[in-house]
């Protein structure tokens, strides 16, 4: 399973909606994640620049997509992004197969090969 986070903003409409009947929307976005495959890891609200986070687990980027369509085709959302993240022992495989490959960068010498 791959784990992603979103960061969203709900419309003032969804706050307006949510102040006049509370509820716990984590309910919800667990069902949505399951439907595609995964399952809600947690929600939190933050009061910041951004409403709130959920973290959840889905098979690939396609079922996170479908999340995330899903979720802001409802029209409640006024912004998003979604973040895939990756573990500390994915990172280092990354860290330890981007050592073992060159790369030149912008302004280096290219060095023609012969063969």
């Amino acid at each position: 399973m791959a784990r992603y986070m979103i960061e969203f903003s709900y419309t003032a409409e969804a706050w307006a909606a949510l102040v006049r009947e509370p509820s716990d929307r984590s309910a919800g976005v667990d069902k949505l994640a399951r439907a595609y495959g995964g399952q809600l890891v947690e929600a939190y609200y933050s009061f910041s620049d951004v409403d709130g986070v959920v973290l959840f687990d889905v098979p690939d980027h396609a079922a996170a997509s479908g999340v995330a369509l899903t979720a802001l085709a409802q029209g409640h959302i006024k912004s998003y992004k979604m973040i895939p993240l990756l573990t500390t022992a994915e990172t280092v495989q990354i860290m330890q197969a981007s050592g073992a490959i060159s790369y030149a960068s912008p302004g280096s010498p290219v060095r023609a090969s012969t063969a």
